[in-house]
């Protein structure tokens, strides 16, 4: 109860108290109010604790920039929650490379800086250690600026920016490495020794069709240790020391470099980064590695003057399949000793070579392949085409060939397989004709049946010659090289009888028989005489041909007025034919066989492929027998040679302006000599063409085309050819500018027997594989001289009206007289004084 009342009363009084002091608050006077009891003080808020900085480090200790490049670095300060993780920055050297706030260096120039961070209380720092270093593009300009003087070469401009104001050259900023890469610069003189100065700042080099550079590369260049690619092609370039050990090549191209006539540098493939290497139509000597095999398919080396036993695995099956005519063929004269690899039929021949398997002769009997090389000592793999010249000079012989040796142990196992128009033979009907009429059915005749075979051969006639191991003997169808034996690269129609008899014997017996009437000789024919202006004078004449072929009507006649018919087939000399006076002079020759130990009454000779010589002098003075013809000035004598060999050469007279044209008559037969004669006589010999076909892969050599200007500038030969491809230069530039003859005239790559440097008026024509079509430049020039020397006047207008019979006949529908593969080019012109 006491303990009750005690909280009671304490209650009431602090009631009270509450009671009297809002009382007082409310409005009682001043004397009223009671003493005001304190506010109490808020607790103070506690202060956070500070998390201190205790390291600092950088994500690169080391830099290394090229000037002007940037690079970010970035600062991690420990710990994760220090309070203040900002950091400062600072270079040593601004001048060398300057530093931002956010740690970006920039690179200024050459020299080495310290890059500092420090923390915002500066307790802590790390460093960074910059190297700047001049870009390889920036020292290589004083380098380069002497090269390029060196070569006598285009004013260079400001500023240096590469491959536009200093074209040919490269620069890779990633890999920091300058290439040098040049192509129609017009570069002289020699590389020079200043080159090795670029040592480790060229990754690249490659020089294309400069045909002034010349003389050795410098021993320099080994210093070029960062060198992964080279090239050098069509220049005039004549040495290359073995001076690329230790480069890391990974690609090397060396081609069309004629005057390079070296030691092979062997050290060039010694990289083990190399992928592709191609060395080709060069004239390197030496014998090849077999390491060098590794590279495959990526290798070549062939058109060089190597020699030598080639290591045996480039003439393991798996390798000679595949890449075997990469590397094998060299230049004329050199070459790989072959002698003791035998060829199978098959090596290198897919399904559309051989039939396979059971096969049909036209008269229904089966036979293989296998089972008839086994049986015989040789058999010939045949293909020909009733429609082709050179098939029916062929076949014939053939088949007397045949019928002499096939007891002997000789067999021929023969198709058809392209059309006229190189489309797929389909006329089965046509070949059992043909086969019958012709007495070609002695041996095994088979049908190319295009719905089992889908391809055939593009040239014809075509032979393969096996012996009973079914070995190769003689190709046409195939290029391997073989410089001993010569197995390869061959001419069907006119090699394949002569390699018969150096297995079976002659083809006929050379007779004999000795010319003893020689009252014919020297005997004058008139053919032909000229109705308008004064008369140009051609001579035909033979050689090879005896007493027996002189008597009137005979066959020494009848080739002489062919040989007229076949000059005047063709535009321009056909509409102008009544113009020329011809005649024939009969030349009794003692012998009726062209070659060594025979004697002719022109002394012709075969010096080697299609190339033929006679006494020019000699030829000459049987033409002045002619009544009328006086001096040898302004003549064209025409002599046909009684053979079945394909040649021809003339031989043109500067001071005479005159020229003898040497033509074979392949076996006396106006199909076949007709082209021959057009080119050799018609070209050559009246109008001074140039050939323009291609026999050289390589740049034209200086001392060639200076030869042809020359020429061209005195008298006004080879107009048909030129050196330049300047539209506005071009010898026949007005035929470019005369739109009529847009689809006639052209700049075509190639001509005057090279590849390069050189370029001829239309993609064919007489003058380069015997088309039955002068183009328009050579019209016109067979059209100046006949006006010249017929004494009429001569306009390039009165041409253009003439040569309207000409405008409109596109040179790919003139009609082919063999098939453009088969096709081989006779001699180039022989010039005298």
């Amino acid at each position: 109860m006491h303990v009750m009342k005690t909280a009671f009363f304490r209650i009431a009084a602090a009631m009270a108290a509450i009671a009297f002091a809002s009382f007082s608050i409310s409005g009682c006077g001043p004397e009223e109010q009671p003493a005001p009891s304190p506010v109490p003080t808020p607790a103070p808020t506690p202060t956070p604790s500070t998390v201190s900085v205790t390291g600092i480090s950088l994500d690169k200790t080391s830099l290394s920039l090229l000037e002007g490049n940037s690079d970010a670095l970035t600062a991690t300060v420990s710990p994760d929650n220090a309070t203040d993780k900002s950091v400062s920055w600072k270079s040593s050297d601004s001048g060398i490379a300057s530093v931002d706030d956010t740690g970006k260096v920039t690179a200024v120039k050459e020299g080495t800086v310290t890059i500092t961070a420090t923390t915002s209380d500066g307790s802590k720092s790390v460093t960074c250690t910059v190297k700047v270093e001049q870009s390889a593009l920036k020292k290589a300009r004083p380098i380069m600026e002497k090269i390029y003087e060196a070569w006598n070469a285009k004013e260079w401009n400001e500023p240096w920016i590469p491959g536009e104001t200093w074209p040919g050259l490269e620069y890779d900023k990633y890999l920091n490495k300058v290439g040098i890469v040049l192509k129609s610069m017009g570069l002289k003189g020699n590389i020079p020794e200043c080159i090795g100065e670029l040592g480790d700042l060229i990754n690249r080099f490659s020089i294309t069709d400069a045909p002034d550079l010349t003389g050795s590369l410098p021993e320099s260049f080994a210093k070029l240790t960062s060198l992964q690619y080279f090239g050098i092609s069509k220049s005039s370039i004549n040495y290359i020391p073995d001076i690329f050990s230790g480069m890391p090549l990974k690609s090397v191209s060396i081609q069309l470099n004629d005057d390079l006539f070296c030691p092979l540098p062997y050290s060039i493939a010694d990289s083990p980064e190399l992928k592709t290497l191609h060395i080709h139509y060069n004239r390197f000597t030496g014998e090849v590695p077999e390491s060098w095999a590794r590279i495959g398919e990526n290798l070549t080396f062939y058109n060089n003057c190597l020699s030598g036993y080639l290591p045996k695995v480039y003439l393991e099956p798996w390798y000679f399949d595949k890449y075997g005519t990469r590397v094998f063929w060299q230049k004329d004269g050199y070459g790989f000793d072959m002698t003791d690899v035998d060829y199978p039929g098959y090596w290198n021949i897919n399904d559309l070579i051989w039939p396979k398997g059971n096969v049909k002769d036209l008269d229904g009997n089966l036979f293989t392949m296998d089972e008839v090389i086994k049986k015989n000592k040789y058999t010939i793999y045949l293909v020909w085409a009733p429609w082709c010249p050179f098939s029916k000079d062929l076949m014939p012989q053939l088949r007397d060939y045949y019928a002499k040796y096939h007891q002997d142990g000789l067999e021929i196992v023969a198709t058809v397989q392209m059309s006229s128009d190189f489309d797929q033979w389909t006329d089965l009907d046509g070949q059992k004709k043909e086969v019958a009429e012709k007495g070609f059915g002695q041996w095994h005749n088979f049908y190319w049946d295009p719905e089992i075979y889908k391809s055939y051969l593009m040239a014809t006639p075509e032979a393969e010659v096996y012996d009973s191991e079914g070995f190769i003997q003689f190709s046409s169808i195939h290029d391997y090289p073989d410089p001993v034996r010569k197995r390869f690269h061959k001419t069907a129609s006119y090699d394949l009888i002569p390699f018969l008899e150096t297995l079976f014997g002659p083809a006929e017996e050379q007779s004999d028989y000795a010319s003893t009437d020689y009252s014919k000789d020297g005997q004058v024919l008139t053919l032909q005489k000229a109705k308008i202006g004064k008369g140009i004078n051609i001579v035909f004449m033979g050689d090879g041909y005896t007493d027996k072929d002189m008597k009137a009507g005979g066959l020494y006649e009848t080739v002489m007025e062919q040989a007229m018919e076949e000059y005047f087939a063709i535009e321009p000399y056909k509409s102008f034919r009544d113009r020329f006076n011809v005649y024939a002079v009969k030349a009794v020759s003692k012998n009726g066989w062209i070659g060594e130990g025979y004697t002719t009454a022109l002394g012709t000779t075969f010096i080697g492929g299609q190339a033929v010589r006679g006494n020019d002098e000699k030829c000459y003075e049987y033409a002045l027998k002619v009544p009328g013809i006086t001096n040898k000035k302004n003549l064209l004598v025409c002599v046909m040679l009684n053979t079945r060999k394909h040649a021809g050469t003339t031989a043109s007279s500067m001071s005479l302006q005159s020229s003898v044209a040497y033509t074979s008559t392949y076996g006396n037969d106006p199909e076949l000599f007709g082209s021959t004669l057009r080119h050799e006589a018609g070209g050559h010999g009246f109008a001074f063409l140039a050939d323009e076909y291609v026999s050289h892969q390589t740049m034209a050599p200086k001392e060639h085309i200076s030869s042809y200007n020359d020429l061209y500038e005195k008298y006004g030969w080879y107009s048909n050819v030129d050196f330049t491809d300047d539209p506005a230069k071009i010898r026949w530039c007005a035929f470019l500018n005369d739109n009529r003859y847009d689809d006639e005239v052209g700049i075509f790559k190639g001509g005057a027997l090279y590849l390069d440097g050189a370029w001829r008026p239309s993609e064919n024509s007489m003058m380069n594989m015997n088309f039955e079509y002068f183009n328009a430049p050579s019209r016109w020039a067979i059209y100046q001289r006949i006006m010249k020397l017929g004494g009429e006047e001569c306009s390039f207008e009165k041409f253009l009206e003439y040569d309207a019979v000409n405008r409109g006949i596109k040179q790919s529908s003139a009609p082919r007289t063999r098939s453009t593969v088969e096709w081989q080019p006779t001699a180039p012109p022989v010039i005298v004084p």
